[in-house]
């Protein structure tokens, strides 16, 4: 029986793997537009970031300030947005009536909501479920309010 040589076998040439990099200009063009899209997009939430500070800050205020100071907050934040002639006059009915109109909540029609002037002005103790009510309904205002 015939042996076969061994020694004359070699291995399978094997090719350079394919490139990642494309190839034509089309990829560069969407890979463009892409970049471009995503450059847009972190600008914008950046924009908005910034342009709601004045919301993280009034939130962050309104957990260290006492229950008869809400309503001097709602009016500071509401003052950064609007003009000073629409909101600084604004006291009673008509501040009440602002908030509700600027947010579409109904707890300013009800009470605890509807008292938050009487509450700052008084300055009397708020029992705690209508402070816990109150501070709840302004953070959902400084929150959702539209401009």
């Amino acid at each position: 029986m015939n042996t076969p040589d061994l020694s004359q076998l070699h291995d399978f040439y094997q090719p350079a793997p394919p490139s990642w990099m494309p190839q034509t200009v089309g990829w560069y063009v969407v890979f463009a537009i892409l970049t471009a899209l995503l450059l847009w997009f972190c600008i914008r939430v950046l924009q908005r970031w910034i342009k709601n500070r004045y919301r993280r800050d009034a939130l962050r205020e309104l957990q260290l300030t006492p229950v008869d100071r809400l309503s001097e907050i709602l009016k500071r934040t509401a003052m950064v947005t609007w003009p000073r002639e629409r909101a600084a006059s604004l006291t009673g009915a008509r501040w009440i009536t602002f908030l509700h109109d600027t947010s579409n909540l109904n707890g300013f029609n009800f009470a605890p909501g509807n008292l938050m002037e009487e509450v700052a002005i008084r300055k009397n103790e708020t029992p705690p479920s209508d402070e816990e009510n109150l501070r709840a309904l302004a953070a959902k205002w400084i929150k959702v309010h539209h401009v």
